[in-house]
């Protein structure tokens, strides 16, 4: 039986046998479809009847008395003028609404009936009560609201100002909601006496307001109703995608050995691996599963649950449902990261309640960038686009807003995906060993015992790849960590990218091959290239900057090329222009062709090698190669520049050549920019970014490339391992 029928028949038999399960199917289909609409539907109902209950609810406010006091006096009785008058008042705006709506002349900025109706009876419902300390009787809980006034307060009718002080209660939301009311009616009141005065001395209300502020929102209402749901949504979506994983991968792990089944499973003829793959699988079947019925659920509680209406009241609401299909597609990889984290944690335990243990960590681990991804003001930058469940929230967000910054939604996608593949690899050498199946030996520790490690001429594809993914956000950190800020220049970039290489790019991998007992000379083909693969690398270094350029070129007709981009000769001139040539050189193409060469031809290379044919290698090791370089724009230029490194590397079996093409390739490109005599000598001084090349030089560039892959046509035969 292939290996693809073996998976096939585990993921079937794994998943049947989840589903005959009454928990997993009330977690993941009873839970999502009942749960949203109790929750939202419920929690929304009982808020709007709170808060029309303390809108119109009776409020009596508390007002000084029992002393004699003349000021005491005042306050009481201008209250009790001041409800009577905002009564009257709004009685008479009623009367004049009514009649507008009848003859269906309405300014277009009058207020409508129902909302002096509605502000009518809240004032209907206000009452006033003397109290002996108006302090003591809110803060107590005896009443909501309180007014008092100066001992000096004037007479209401007089030129003077009425100074009143509103009491209310901060922590209590119906305090807080009492005193709303008051102030709408003392700003009534406040008004009122503004056009008297202004009247009596016969000044136009505008001297007030010498300027009139009207804001105008440019949001569409689709944004508007982004915003809305961007608050929450994308961060439940995420955590019911991880909490979907989570029963199903105990289950099928420590589950399995609680049962006493596992041994079994992997005493079958088939590889511990396809094992693996098939219960990964079913995880993240499940998973995506259930993300799915949590964004419909979402979705249909959101729509058939009367939020459209009653949020586009305005009209200027629009709930924008239809991106989150497109939200469920890219939660893909997040789900296929998650699963195959729960499947390595819980390969770890030997009880069902011990798995449970293990996996609370990893949920708050997920929860803090998930909180932090929601709060206001955090936004979707190249930093948080590689943080793990942080830019998948973000970036939920930014769908919902209608924001598509294609650059940032591929980091995300793309770093989640290698994260993902990480897991797996993980997963899988977890899976692997004997301390999975044999329960009293469970143990991380045992894993990374040297003593069980074989010697190796070269490292596996799943270790190369578990570093490199690793690597990813860990360079992506270090070169957004070191650009320029205020007052530094391009110089300081290069500087620290060149100190930060030799570490993360060569002293990490040679650590980990040495530890791993892996021959470092063999990993990173150190031995001595034949002259003409030297000679083919010469000549693909001399012209390969032609063949960039020209790709460059070709893709800005149908990709706009940002203007930094096309600035970047102009500006690595102002920045160098204090030093030697000597010094871009060893910054920008000496240190990056060694610590690019012995990482991605030599380290990443031979891992895949192992494990892949001729031009799978490769161009998975271009492509990997491309993607460390951030700038998703130059990928194309890159990638091809990477597949005519590992074709000398594959031919040759060494690095020499690659790194030689690579070093002259970035020092023609170095020597073209800060010596103009040599722009001139090829004829392409006065030549544009976007411009092409001569066609002579176009022609000799293409023989040179040419030449040098017919040098580097015949292989150099395969060495014999000893080992």
């Amino acid at each position: 039986m292939r290996p693809g029928r073996r998976i096939g028949t585990i993921y079937t038999k794994e998943l049947i046998e989840l589903l005959r399960d009454r928990r997993t199917l009330i977690a993941m289909i009873v839970v999502p479809i009942v749960l949203y609409p109790l929750l939202i539907i419920g929690s929304v109902h009982l808020l709007s009847i709170r808060g029309e209950e303390q809108k119109q609810s009776p409020i009596a406010i508390a007002v000084p008395g029992g002393d004699g006091n003349p000021a005491i006096a005042d306050t009481r009785a201008f209250t009790e003028w001041a409800i009577e008058q905002t009564k009257a008042t709004l009685e008479a705006e009623l009367k004049k609404a009514e009649d507008r709506a009848a003859g269906d002349q309405a300014p277009p900025d009058a207020r409508g009936r129902d909302e002096i109706a509605h502000e009518l009876e809240s004032v209907k419902q206000m009452s006033v009560d003397p109290v002996p300390d108006v302090r003591a009787a809110v803060a107590n809980g005896s009443h909501r609201v309180g007014l008092e006034m100066r001992h000096d307060a004037p007479d209401k009718d007089s030129f003077e100002q009425l100074r009143v002080t509103p009491i209310y209660d901060r922590a209590e939301p119906a305090s807080e909601a009492a005193l709303h009311r008051v102030d709408t009616m003392l700003e009534l009141i406040a008004t009122q006496k503004q056009d008297r005065i202004l009247a009596q001395l016969r000044i136009p209300r505008m001297v007030l307001e010498p300027v009139v502020i009207n804001p105008e929102n440019v949001a569409s209402p689709k944004k508007i109703g982004g915003m809305v749901l961007g608050t929450i949504v994308p961060l439940v979506l995420v955590l019911m995608t991880i909490t979907g994983a989570i029963y199903p991968a105990i289950d099928l792990t420590a589950g399995e050995r609680e049962r006493g089944t596992l041994e079994t499973l992997i005493a079958c003829p088939v590889p511990p691996v396809e094992v693996l793959t098939g219960k990964y699988l079913v995880v993240a079947t499940v998973a995506m599963f259930g993300a799915a019925l949590n964004l419909f659920s979402v979705g249909a509680t959101l729509y058939f649950g009367g939020f459209t209406e009653l949020l586009s009241q305005k009209g200027d609401t629009e709930l924008p449902l239809g991106v989150l299909p497109i939200i469920l597609l890219a939660l893909i990889p997040f789900a296929l990261l998650f699963s195959a984290v729960m499947v390595a944690v819980c390969s770890y335990a030997r009880t069902f309640k011990e798995a449970q243990n293990y996996i609370m960590p990893v949920i708050l681990a997920a929860l803090i960038p998930g909180g932090i991804a929601a709060l206001p003001g955090t936004e979707l930058t190249h930093v948080n686009a590689v943080v793990p469940v942080m830019n998948m929230v973000l970036m939920a967000r930014e769908l919902l807003l209608g924001n598509y910054d294609w650059a940032a939604i591929a980091l995300v996608l793309l770093s989640t995906t290698l994260y993902a593949g990480a897991s797996v690899i993980i997963a899988s050498r977890v899976f692997s060993t004997e301390a999975v199946v044999f329960a009293d030996s469970v143990s991380i520790r045992a894993m990374f015992r040297r003593r069980h490690m074989v010697p190796a001429p070269a490292p596996s594809v799943s270790l190369v790849l578990l570093v490199t993914a690793l690597l990813f956000p860990t360079w992506m950190f270090i070169q957004f960590g070191v650009q320029p800020g205020p007052g530094q220049s391009l110089v300081h970039t290069f500087a620290w990218t060149a100190a930060y290489m030799p570490i993360a790019l060569v002293l990490v991998p040679l650590i980990i091959v040495a530890y791993f007992k892996v021959d470092v000379l063999k990993t990173f083909a150190l031995r001595m290239a034949r002259a003409r693969f030297l000679l083919a690398g010469l000549l693909i270094g001399l012209s390969g900057w032609v063949l960039a350029h020209e790709i460059f070129v070709v893709q800005s007709r149908f990709i706009p090329v940002p203007q930094v981009l096309l600035e970047t000769d102009t500006q690595l001139i102002d920045a160098f222009s204090a030093y030697s040539l000597i010094v871009p050189l060893l910054l920008i193409s000496i240190v990056p062709a060694l610590c690019e060469e012995l990482m991605f031809r030599g380290f990443l290379f031979s891992g895949i090698r192992s494990s892949a044919g001729k031009w799978t290698t490769i161009i998975a090791t271009a492509c990997i190669f491309a993607v460390f370089h951030i700038m998703l724009i130059r990928f194309a230029i890159t990638a091809s520049l990477g597949v005519l490194l590992g074709y000398l590397r594959w031919q040759s079996r060494s690095l020499w050549p690659s790194i030689l093409a690579h070093l002259l390739h970035n020092g023609v490109t170095i020597v073209l920019v800060f010596v103009p005599a040599t722009s001139g000598a090829l004829g392409i001084a006065e030549s544009g970014p976007t411009d092409h090349m001569p066609v002579p030089l176009i022609a000799a560039a293409c023989v040179m490339i040419v030449a040098g892959i017919l040098l580097a046509r015949r292989a150099e035969p395969a060495q014999p391992s000893v080992i």
